[in-house]
C-alpha cells in the first residue's frame, strides 16, 4: 500500500480529513468503480493529483487496492 501513496492524503487509516474523503469501509464496487474511471480519465477530481497517481497503478491491482482499502478497519 505504501508505494501507492494512499495514506498520504487519505491518512493511514485511510479517515480522510478535510475535503479528501475517508476510503475505509467504503464499498468494493463503489471503490474499484472510482479508481478505474480515475485511470481511465472518465472520473476527474476537483485536484488532478488523484488521476496521476492512479496511473502508477496496474489495472489488475485495482481489484486488490479495492478489496483491501474496502475492508479496512481504523
Amino acid at each position: 500500500m505504501a508505494k501507492y501513496r494512499c495514506g498520504f492524503c487519505h491518512n493511514p487509516d485511510f479517515s480522510g480529513h478535510d475535503q479528501i474523503p475517508g476510503l475505509a469501509g467504503q464499498r468494493e464496487d463503489y471503490l474499484l468503480k472510482s479508481l478505474s474511471e480515475y485511470q481511465s480519465g472518465v472520473r476527474a477530481g476537483y485536484d488532478p493529483a488523484m488521476n496521476e497517481v492512479i496511473q502508477e497503478v496496474k489495472e489488475a491491482d485495482i481489484p486488490l487496492l479495492t478489496r483491501y482499502i474496502g475492508r479496512f478497519r481504523q
